[in-house]
C-alpha cells in the first residue's frame, strides 16, 4: 500500500466512527487514541489501559468495519495496546519545569475562603448559620450531614467555605471544599487515566468534606453512585459531611433515591431571601467596606430595589462605588436621589408593567385565582390582596384609577382610590405584620418582594414575546 495514503486512511477511519457512534462516544474513547495503519495492518494506540479494554471490549465491530471500509473491504487485522510514552509524560514535565524557570520567581495562588464575619445573620438565615458553625467543630457530628438550600446568591456557598475555614484554622482539620462539577470532572479524569485509587483517597480521607452545588449531578448516574459511595466511606470513617443545592434533596429530579435518602439523613437547614433588615445591615456593611457614605434614607431605598439575592446587593453596591466618585465631588454622602441617579442610569432593562403582570404575581403569592381576586367577596383576605393589587397597579404603571377599577372588576374607582391611600397610610407608618400563607410578613417587605416579583415576571414575558417576534435566521 501506498504510504501517502495513509493519512487519509486514517481520517476516514476516524469519520465513520464519529458517524456510527456519535460525537460523544467517539470524543470520549478514541479522541485522544493514535493510529498506526500500515499495509493490511493497524494498530490503535489508547491513551489508558481502561480505554484500550472498553475499546476492545464494546467498538470492536465498529472498528473493523471502519478499517474495512477504509481500506476497500480488504482483509484487515488490527491491534489495540497503550501509548507508551503516557505514563512517563507527568513525571518528564514535572522534571524539566523547574530547571527551565529557575530564574522566575513562584507565585502560588491560594483561594481566600470565606468567613463566619463577614456573613450578616437575619430572620432569612439564622438556622442555617447555627448550624454551619457547629457543624466547624468536632461537636458538628452528630448533625452531619448538613444539607444547606436555598435560592441563587443568598449566601450558601459563603456558608460552606466559613465553615471550611474555621475548621482548618480552629480544629486544625483535613478539610476539603469543592464544587459538585469539580468532582464530576475528577471523577471523569481518573476514569481515563484508571486512577481511582488516587481520587478515592483525596476525599475519603478527610475530617469535613464540603460540597456545593450538589444538584449538578442530576441525572449524571455514574456520578452519582461514586458520589454516594464517597459519602458513605467518609462517614463511617467519621468524617462531617456539609452540601449545598438550590433545591430541597427531595425536589431534585433525576436523583438518585439512595442518594436523596443519604442527603436527608442529617439536618436540612434553608436560607430564604434576604428580608428589610438583613438587606440593611448587609448594605451597611458593603458601604463600609467599599468606602461609601450614605444616608439612612438611601439605604432605606436600596434595601427596597434590590430584593432578589445579596449578589443582586453587592452589584448595586458595585455600581454605586463605580460612580459615587462623581457624585461625591459636591457631596458629603449619598442621598436617596443621587442612590436613584445611578441606578437609573445604570439600569439596562427597562420593561414595561402591564396590570396583567401585576394580577398573575399578587395571585400566584396570595394563592388566589385572578377570578377570585376581581369578583365580589368581601373576605378580609380577598381586600387585603385586592387593595395592594391597587397600589402597585398604581405605582408600577401608568393606568389611571378608572382604568385600575376596571381591570380588578370595580365599578366605582372611589374603592381603588380608597385602597391605594389606605396601602400609602400604612407604608408610611409602623404598620403590624400581614399573615401571608403561613408566614407573618411586614407590609413593607411584602411591597418590595412583589414588585421585584413583578418586574422579573414582565422581563420575561417580554423575553419570550421578543423571541417569538425575531426572525429566523437564513443561513445560506
Amino acid at each position: 500500500m501506498d504510504q501517502a495514503n495513509i493519512p487519509i486512511i486514517e481520517q476516514q477511519v476516524r469519520a465513520s466512527l464519529n458517524q456510527s457512534l456519535g460525537k460523544r462516544p467517539y470524543n470520549m474513547w478514541f479522541a485522544g487514541t493514535s493510529f498506526d495503519c500500515g499495509d493490511k495492518v493497524a494498530h490503535i494506540h489508547a491513551a489508558t489501559p481502561l480505554a484500550a479494554g472498553w475499546i476492545r471490549d464494546r467498538f470492536s465491530a465498529q472498528l473493523t468495519k471502519a478499517l474495512q471500509e477504509a481500506y476497500g473491504n480488504e482483509d484487515i487485522h488490527f491491534t489495540i495496546g497503550v501509548q507508551e510514552q503516557t505514563c512517563q509524560e507527568d513525571v518528564t514535565q514535572h522534571a524539566i519545569v523547574p530547571s527551565q524557570q529557575t530564574q522566575r520567581p513562584v507565585i502560588k495562588r491560594v483561594r481566600q475562603l470565606l468567613g463566619f464575619d463577614e456573613f450578616v445573620v437575619g430572620q432569612c438565615n439564622a438556622l442555617a448559620c447555627a448550624a454551619a458553625k457547629e457543624m466547624s467543630s468536632s461537636s458538628g457530628l452528630s448533625i452531619s450531614p448538613l444539607f444547606i438550600h436555598g435560592a441563587c446568591g443568598v449566601g450558601k456557598t459563603h456558608l460552606l467555605q466559613a465553615i471550611c475555614k474555621r475548621a482548618a484554622q480552629v480544629e486544625g482539620s483535613k478539610v476539603r471544599y469543592i464544587t459538585a462539577e469539580q468532582f464530576t470532572n475528577e471523577f471523569i479524569a481518573s476514569s481515563r487515566c484508571g486512577d481511582f485509587a488516587r481520587f478515592r483517597n483525596r476525599y475519603r480521607t478527610l475530617d469535613l468534606l464540603a460540597i456545593d452545588d450538589v444538584h449538578f449531578v442530576a441525572s449524571k448516574k455514574k456520578t452519582q453512585e461514586e458520589l454516594l459511595h464517597t459519602l458513605d466511606a467518609a462517614g463511617l470513617r467519621g468524617a462531617r459531611l456539609v452540601l449545598a443545592s438550590d433545591e430541597d434533596p427531595r425536589q431534585i429530579k433525576q436523583l438518585n433515591r439512595a442518594l436523596a435518602n443519604r442527603f436527608v439523613a442529617g439536618m436540612i437547614a434553608e436560607i430564604n431571601r434576604p428580608d428589610r433588615e438583613t438587606r440593611k445591615q448587609i448594605i451597611t456593611q458593603l458601604s463600609l467596606v467599599k468606602g461609601i457614605t450614605l444616608t439612612e434614607g438611601a439605604i432605606d431605598h436600596l434595601a427596597s430595589q434590590a430584593v432578589g439575592s445579596v449578589r443582586e446587593i453587592e452589584g448595586t453596591m458595585t455600581r454605586l462605588k463605580a460612580c459615587s466618585g462623581l457624585l461625591m465631588k459636591s457631596e458629603s454622602m449619598l442621598g436617596i436621589d443621587s442612590v436613584q441617579q445611578v441606578m437609573k442610569s445604570t439600569n439596562t432593562v427597562h420593561t414595561q408593567v402591564s396590570m396583567n403582570d401585576v394580577i398573575e404575581t399578587v395571585c400566584k403569592r396570595a394563592a388566589l385565582s385572578s377570578m377570585e381576586l376581581r369578583g365580589k367577596s368581601r373576605a378580609t383576605t380577598i381586600v387585603f390582596w385586592r387593595s395592594v393589587s391597587a397600589y402597585l397597579g398604581r405605582t408600577m404603571t401608568n393606568m389611571s384609577y378608572p382604568e385600575l377599577a376596571l381591570a380588578l372588576g370595580r365599578k366605582n374607582h372611589s374603592t381603588v382610590h380608597a385602597a391605594v391611600k389606605r396601602i400609602t397610610e400604612e407604608l408610611q407608618s409602623d404598620s403590624p405584620k400581614q399573615k401571608c400563607g403561613p408566614e407573618h410578613i411586614e407590609l413593607r417587605e411584602l411591597v418590595d418582594q412583589l414588585t421585584w416579583a413583578i418586574r422579573n415576571h414582565a422581563q420575561s414575558i417580554g423575553s419570550k414575546s421578543r423571541a417569538r417576534k425575531e426572525p429566523a435566521r437564513i443561513t445560506r
